[in-house]
């Protein structure tokens, strides 16, 4: 129990360290479905990675541990929609590149042994992520301590907890070490030729200052180059992986958003009316009767009066507790306040505090109620909080959680601190258990007032709500054709939105969030069709599928302006180089030649090989190394830029020194950095995957 509960207070450090272990971990093993039979198979089948089946159960299973995982690391009981849907993608993510990375390991015989696991967890190559677990520390020292791994190790089997961290630790440690032992093949497989390095080296030695000329193809006319439909087809042919699309869909909709009416509103108000005279009374308990009354909690905080709403900053200036101010519209609600207290509140405290965490409520305040005894008999409460505390991140500085102001804390820990007087030792109950607080030091205090707010939001009514829906089910009765949609949406004065490259894994079109059921009909419907009304939250929507893309390579009708621009720039580009040569070859010096192409000559200095923006020209690299092996005082190109066509002149050069063993090493350091960042992309590409996840989410 004990673990569990120092895991549950270290949430937030452990979030950062094991949130990417979990989503990495648990998709490890393997996720083949056996079904007793293909048709079974067929129907469970989330996706295909090369011939390998994964089973919509594996996989909601592994995401439904994370998921627990991320809670019991936050300390909450459930996460958002948005915060699973981000979980569920970063799983899928993992599966893909884990389940393709498997099959190499297994076709390479790469192997982690237990006697190498144990090395990276307890011998002399401690992985980083043990070394620098808070599980794992010291709680005198703050420091790594091998003893607190091995008294985790042995006490795991006894904490469910413990044992589920482990295994998630372990499972990391594994993929991690597969995965270096697969880097590493790849790296020592692959090499740069000497003579390359040797000549990128010397490149690097050179730094130049230069004018150079850049000729635009915009100054060749169209009519001066020609494309034929087998030079179209030809690049089409060639260049298909430029072309590669997703499936994809676009829509037209309508949107009817539900909205509260003047009556809606007037009845929020009168609410307000209606209970003020109760909030108002003498005898009332505030604080009781916002909080079975109010749509806004309680909040028992004390503030200054510019932290108040302008509405109600000079209402609490100039009254008493007890007076009540409304009702007064503030954003999207009618309110009262009553002033409650008004105190003298430090701005800001410092104050250590020992968290307990028993097993039970009881056992919990009993602890601190004998801890508080041993304290005001002059007990340490530095080493106390060192000894008890279970927030290991204060318990190392005795506690001491520094200086915070009102509103840093949860409430009951920030009241307890900013209501007791410096020297304090007093016990308050929270969240996350109960907690032993000594006032250390406080700010100078003023005036700080405390109100109770009773709120009413403003909503809409069901009468309201079934308005809107007629009116979405009448467009839709009369809108089943494109031509209806567009008509009717005319004459009724409704607005028609269009959102195009809906993929068939979104989750909302739009700004319509949530929408997932309107993503599914567009991947069912026909283009022309017509869907019924569906409703989101606090608005319907009525769409029309204008048009459908599948996944594949795009027609050649599609993309042949795009090729003939490109190819009309590579004709100019040539065309301009010709020129440029020739008139280079005739001996002409750069004026001249800028002359007949209409070009303009810069001068750029201090560039050396691996200078990639040239001032004047932009992002150039060929300009660049043309510089680096260009002779001085002689005109040299041409060479075609991203954004001309050049001719450069070095006019003068230095030796720049280098140090080569670093080169070389960077060198080897791009190989590598190339493999890990490309490799995922390449194997997926190269990947036969068929993905079903739209069938169940």
């Amino acid at each position: 129990m004990a673990t569990l509960e120092r895991i549950r207070s270290k949430g937030g450090i452990l979030v950062a360290i094991f949130i990417g272990f979990a989503l990495f971990a648990f998709i490890m093993m393997d996720f083949m479905g056996s079904g007793d039979a293909m048709f079974q198979r067929g129907q469970t089948e989330l996706a295909n990675i090369n011939g390998t089946s994964i089973d919509i159960q594996d996989f909601q299973r592994r995401v439904s541990e994370i998921e627990e995982f991320t809670k019991l690391n936050r300390g909450v009981n459930s996460l958002s929609a948005e915060e699973v849907n981000s979980i569920r993608d970063q799983a899928w993510e993992e599966l893909v590149i884990t389940t393709l990375l498997k099959e190499r390991y297994e076709q390479l015989g790469i192997e982690v042994t237990s006697a190498e696991l144990m090395d990276m967890v307890t011998g002399n190559n401690i992985h980083p992520s043990i070394r620098q677990h808070p599980l794992f520390m010291n709680q005198q020292t703050g420091s790594f301590d091998p003893q607190q791994v091995v008294n985790f190790l042995m006490a795991k089997d006894q904490d469910p907890t413990a044992n589920f961290y482990w295994s998630v630790m372990e499972k990391q440690l594994l993929q991690e070490q597969h995965r270096v032992k697969y880097d590493n093949i790849l790296r020592w497989g692959m090499y740069i030729p000497s003579l390359w390095q040797e000549k990128e080296i010397k490149s690097r030695t050179r730094v130049t200052d230069f004018d150079y000329l850049r000729a635009r193809t915009l100054t060749i006319s169209d009519d001066e180059v020609s494309l034929t439909d087998r030079e179209i087809e030809n690049y089409y042919n060639n260049n298909k992986d430029r072309f590669k699309q997703e499936a994809s869909r676009a829509i037209e909709y309508v949107r009817f958003q539900v909205t509260p009416t003047d009556e809606d509103i007037k009845r929020a108000e009168d609410w307000i009316k209606d209970m003020i005279d109760d909030f108002s009374h003498p005898e009332t308990d505030a604080e009781q009767f916002v909080n079975l009354n109010s749509d806004e909690p309680f909040s028992g905080r004390y503030h200054r009066p510019q932290e108040f709403s302008s509405q109600i900053e000079d209402f609490v200036l100039t009254s008493s507790p007890g007076d009540v101010y409304g009702p007064y519209r503030e954003d999207e609600s009618f309110k009262a306040a009553r002033l409650v207290d008004v105190s003298q509140i430090p701005d800001s405290v410092r104050a250590s505090h020992i968290l307990i965490q028993e097993p039970t409520q009881q056992q919990s305040h009993q602890l601190a109620d004998s801890l508080i005894s041993i304290i005001n008999a002059g007990e340490s409460f530095a080493d106390l909080a060192r000894d008890y505390s279970m927030d290991q991140g204060s318990a190392i500085n005795g506690g001491d959680l520094g200086w915070f102001r009102e509103g840093m804390m949860v409430e009951p820990f920030s009241n307890a601190a900013f209501t007791s007087n410096i020297g304090d030792v007093v016990k308050t109950e929270t969240e996350y258990g109960i907690h032993i607080i000594y006032v250390q030091n406080q700010s100078r205090p003023v005036t700080k007032y405390q109100v109770a707010t009773l709120a009413r939001e403003i909503t809409y009514s069901s009468q309201t709500y079934q308005n809107v829906y007629s009116k979405a089910t009448r467009f839709a009765a009369n809108s089943q054709t494109a031509d209806n949609f567009a008509s009717t949406a005319e004459e009724e004065g409704y607005n028609i939105r269009s959102a195009s490259n809906i993929g068939i894994n979104d989750r909302s079109v739009g700004n319509i969030e949530n929408s997932r059921e309107l993503v599914r009909w567009v991947y069912e419907a026909e283009p022309g069709e017509m869907s019924q009304v569906l409703e989101f939250e606090d608005q319907f929507v009525v769409a029309n599928l204008v048009s459908k893309t599948e996944k594949g390579v795009e027609p050649l009708s599609n993309v042949r302006a795009q090729i003939e621009s490109v190819l009309l720039r590579e004709k100019k580009a040539d065309l301009l180089a010709e020129r440029l040569k020739e008139f280079k070859d005739e001996g002409l010096n750069l004026t001249e030649i800028a002359t007949k192409v209409e070009g303009d000559i810069s001068f750029a200095e201090e560039i050396s090989f691996e200078t990639r923006q040239i001032p004047g020209a932009g992002i150039e690299p060929g300009l660049s190394g043309l510089a680096a092996h260009s002779p001085l005082n002689q005109i040299a190109g041409p060479v075609k830029g991203n954004n001309g066509v050049y001719l450069i002149q070095v006019t003068n050069e230095y030796d720049k020194e280098v140090d080569e063993n670093s080169l070389r090493q960077e060198f080897m350091q791009l190989i590598s950095t190339k493999t890990n960042q490309q490799l995922p992309e390449w194997i997926k590409d190269k990947a036969e995957i068929e993905d079903k996840r739209f069938n169940f989410y």
